[in-house]
């Protein structure tokens, strides 16, 4: 199971967002919700770091996968911060989407949508 942790501050801003585990959804290569999960959250890392020049504090599991922690660091630009706090919440929405329809596969943690749980 793809299991997925978010981490808030008092402000309820994100700090970070971690990814681990494999859904075995399917065959290895052709798991649709491995490539959903992989294809959100990379593509947007990859949108903080194009479009604010954030270089994003990631760490993934490179040689068997199955691991992605984004390290959401503070910007001291309110205007960047705001944008890099958007595209970290769409990362989330998208990802309780997938677990909404995946839910055997994927489960999403975080207090902000969840009421606390």
């Amino acid at each position: 199971m793809v299991t997925v942790k978010v981490q808030r501050n008092e402000q309820n801003e994100i700090e970070a967002i971690t990814v681990s585990g494999h859904a075995n959804a399917g065959k290895h290569g052709s798991d649709i919700v491995c490539s959903a999960v992989s294809a959100v959250s990379l593509g947007l890392i990859n949108a903080s770091d194009i479009l604010l020049n954030s270089n994003p504090d990631v760490q993934l599991a490179e040689k068997d996968g199955g691991f992605l922690k984004w390290n959401v660091r503070p910007v001291d630009d309110q205007l960047l911060s705001e944008k890099q706090q958007l595209l970290a919440e769409s990362m989330v929405v998208s990802l309780f989407m997938i677990a909404e329809s995946y839910g055997k596969y994927v489960s999403v943690h975080d207090t902000k949508w969840q009421g606390g749980v």
